[in-house]
Formats: C-alpha cells, structure tokens, sequence
C-alpha cells in the first residue's frame, strides 16, 4: 500500500484530535467517581454509541466482510437476538445494575456471596480483558503492517501507548467522547468501500445478491443437534442472545458506560442506541463482504462456481486487500484510520474499565496505597499501568505468532469467550437464587470454565479430528454454570442471618 501526502495528513489529524480531546478533559476530572463515571452524568446517545465502538473491535471490523465471503450470510441470523436482547437487558439488566450505585459491578459479588467471589470475579475480569485487548492490538497492526510494510511492534507500541497517554489524561469522559468520533470514522469508512465497489462497477446491492446466491451462499441451516455443525440461524440466535446479555451484566467495559448515565431511563435509552448502532454496522459490514465478493468475481473473469472456491482460501485477505490495492488518496486513509480507531476504541475502553476494578476492588478495597486513596493521581496511574499491560500483552501475542501456528482469528475467539458465561452467571445467580450461597456460586464458575475450556479447546484436549463448534461455547458454559449453581444451592442452601 502506498500512502499519499493526503493520507498521511488524514491520520495525523485523527490522532491530533484524539489527545486533544484526551488533554481537554484532564483539567475538567475532580475525582475517581469524575474519572471513571463522568460524575454519572454522560449523555445516553454518547454511551450507547461508545458501547457499540468499544465492542466492535478490528476483529470484528476485518473478519465480518470475510466471514461473509467464505461462509455466507449466517452470520447475520445474529441481528435477530436483538429482538429478545433490547427487552431483557432494559427490563431486567438495566433497573438491576442502576441501583447498585456501585463503581465496579463486582462490588455486588461481595455484597451478595463473599469476598473471595468478589476477588475472583474481578481478577477473571481483568485477565481476559488484558488477553483481549493484546489482541486486538495485535490484530490491528497485523493488517496495517500488512497492508503498508510497516514494522508491526512499532505499529503496536504507537497504538498502544498513543490510546493509553489520551485515555489516562482524559478518564471517561474522554473515552466516550472519542468513541463517538473513532464511530463515525468507522461507519463513513464502510459506507464509502460500498459506494466505491457500485460505483466502479456500475452494480448494486441486487446484481451483488443475485451472483452471491448463484455461488450458494445465502443457504444457512436453521438448527442441527451436530456440534461439528459450524453455524446455525438457531445457534447465532442463541449465541447473540447470550453474549449481550452476559457481557452488559457482567462485564465492567460495558456495564461502566450505562453507569455513567444519570438515570435508568437514559441507560434504557443507550441499550437502543447500542443495538441499532450494533445492527447497522454489521449489516454494512456484511454488505462490504458481498461487494467485494460480486468486485473480485468480475476481475477473475471465471465461472461463478469455480470462482466462489478460489476466493474460499483468502477470503480473509480481501478486504485488506482491497483497501491497500483499490481505494484512492485520501480514502485510503480513512479507512486505515477506522482500522486503528476500533482496535484504539477498545483499548481505551479496556484501559479504564481495568483500572476502575483494580483501584475499587482491590487497593481501595483492602487500603493500599491507603494515603493515595482521594488522589485522582491514583486512578491515573493505574490506567497508565493498565495500558502498558495491554501493549505488553500485544508484544506477546506478536512474539507467538511469529513462532507458532495458530489462526488468530480461532485463538481470539476461544480466549475472548473463556469467562464471559461463568462470569455472567455469577450475577444471574445471585438474582435468581435467593438460596445460593458463595458455594453455588464459585461452583457454577468452575463448572462454567472447565466446560468453556473442554469445548473452545476440543480438537487439542480430546484429539477429535474436526473442533466442536464455536457456536456451542457460550451456550454450553452458560447452562453448565447455571445448573450446576442451582443444584448446589439445593444441597447447600445459603443459611439465613438468623441462623
């Protein structure tokens, strides 16, 4: 990819207006609640917004186009959960978590079972996000560095520690605010590849449908009891579903944006920001995969069967591709500006959310740093620290890579996925089972891990020939934990305070 001088001026003006946004809102942070909250007074549309740039990642932003050209469009069978999500994350999630009037979500763990759950819900939490976001920083330099030569831990070291000096200055506001701006990068970004592939080749959304479906892939099974199975309407169904409910509950990153709203009725508010913001950009995503499929197939000039196998093997290297190959000056930089706005939005996100569960459940929990405790200085500087972790768990994943063989994309999936149902669960139980006590609960967060681990490491740990399907995941540690928390609940009932 070779980048003009406009290019260059594009993503210098992004990243000027990143820390100034960063360093407007360091003078304006009074204290932690300022810092971590936004003194719960952030706008609603902002964080709706904010919650849909945080979770879509440059996995996400890469990978759906190539999902698209190489399976079809089962994925989008996902967009349905929404139908189920909107109503039970604002009628049950929402009025739950806005009366908390917490910091950390998992301050209700110890309020509801003991300090050891606490302990481990916190830690589980900050492990998977630091695993997380090494990876989306990995991700994001893989592509850049693929698609301009640059060298990819300069590439990490300039994402990582540029996302952690303006996330540390400006605290949550900052966040939000620049993930409204990395949003609207991404979304003009999308909207401009396909108004560039209908207008290159005279076609449209119809011409691109009528050559997908000739190729065979708008046929998505709607459910089979085969786990090997790889994707079925009713499993993205069941999967959206789980995810969302699990990851708005239970997880600080989204859970911290709809606490720094001043009501339930404006967090109610933000859930449909998110979902309708969340909906739009994985369908513009998807109809990104089917431009490209349609602008690769007239290219090739081959018969569309013979051509749907070709472009099976580097379906993921198209859309990449065709940023770096196709797009003009200026547009190039945009859309390698998106590439890095959503592996930065995730990070900043990450940054403060780790930082705001290490200085609330653990140093101001058991009083270290004790005379620091009322300094902003304190919250700062775990976010620093929680930044250069991100980078230095980036630099990791690079170095494995570069001497194993592992498919990213498999990896992210499977260690992305390790704690989000056991971790959910342990507040649904809470909720839902007033005779759960911390035995049930720590129970059902083993049970859930142990069946994460047995189904996202299947073909390693049991020597099947084909992996059990991703789909199976979430579903399959959701309902272990939840049963095997109920059931110990039976037998060990919490005892009553009188007792």
């Amino acid at each position: 990819m070779h980048l003009h001088t406009i290019d260059f001026i594009v993503i210098a003006i992004y990243f000027t207006g990143l820390l100034w946004v960063g360093f407007y809102f360091a003078g304006r942070q009074n204290d932690k609640e300022d810092y971590f909250l936004g003194n719960r007074k952030m706008p609603w549309f902002l964080v709706g917004i904010s919650v849909v740039a945080t979770l879509l990642s440059t996995v996400t932003y890469l990978a759906v186009p190539g999902e698209t050209i190489r399976y079809g469009i089962g994925f989008a069978a996902m967009l349905l959960s929404f139908i189920f999500i909107i109503p039970f994350v604002n009628l049950i999630i929402i009025p739950f978590l806005m009366n908390l009037q917490v910091t950390s979500v998992y301050e209700y763990i110890e309020q509801r079972f003991n300090i050891q759950a606490r302990l481990l819900a916190a830690s589980a939490f900050i492990f998977s996000r630091i695993i997380w976001t090494g990876l989306i920083i990995y991700m994001a330099s893989f592509a850049i560095a693929a698609m301009t030569g640059w060298n990819k831990p300069l590439v990490i070291l300039f994402i990582g520690l540029l996302t952690t000096v303006y996330t540390s200055a400006g605290g949550m506001a900052a966040v939000i605010w620049t993930d409204f701006a990395l949003f609207v990068i991404l979304f003009g970004g999308a909207v401009f590849v396909i108004a560039y592939v209908a207008i290159s080749t005279g076609s449209g959304p119809m011409a691109w449908w009528e050559v997908f479906s000739a190729a065979g892939r708008t046929e998505v099974p709607v459910f089979s009891f085969d786990p090997e199975v790889r994707l079925t309407m009713v499993g993205m169904v069941v999967v959206g579903f789980l995810w969302n409910i699990c990851t708005h509950g239970a997880d600080q990153v989204a859970a911290q944006r709809y606490l720094s709203t001043p009501s339930a009725a404006a967090a109610r508010r933000s859930v449909w920001i998110f979902s309708l913001g969340n909906m739009g950009m994985i369908l513009l995503l998807m109809v990104i995969g089917l431009a490209l499929f349609y602008f690769n197939f007239l290219q090739s000039g081959l018969p569309v069967q013979e051509f749907q196998e070709s472009i099976v093997k580097e379906a993921d290297q198209v859309f990449p591709r065709f940023i770096a190959t196709e797009l003009p000056p200026g547009i190039s930089g945009l859309v390698l500006a998106a590439l890095l706005a959503a592996a930065m939005s995730s990070l900043s996100s990450a940054i403060n959310s780790i930082s705001a569960v290490a200085v609330t459940d653990f140093l101001d929990r058991f009083n270290i740093l004790k005379k620091y405790q009322d300094h902003l200085y304190l919250a700062v500087g775990m976010a620093v620290v929680s930044g250069l972790l991100g980078v230095a768990s980036a630099l990791t994943v690079n170095q494995f890579m570069e001497s194993g063989e592992w498919n990213l994309l498999e990896l992210t999936e499977r260690a992305n996925h390790l704690f989000v149902a056991p971790l959910a669960v342990l507040f649904f139980v809470g909720i839902l089972f007033p005779k759960a006590g911390s035995r049930a609960a720590l129970a059902g967060f083993f049970a859930g891990v142990a069946t994460s681990v047995s189904i996202g490491f299947s073909k390693e740990l049991f020597a099947l020939e084909n992996p059990i399907g991703f789909i199976w995941l979430l579903p399959g540690s959701f309902f272990v934990s939840f049963a095997v928390s109920w059931l110990v609940s039976l037998i060990f009932p919490k005892k009553s305070p009188a007792s």
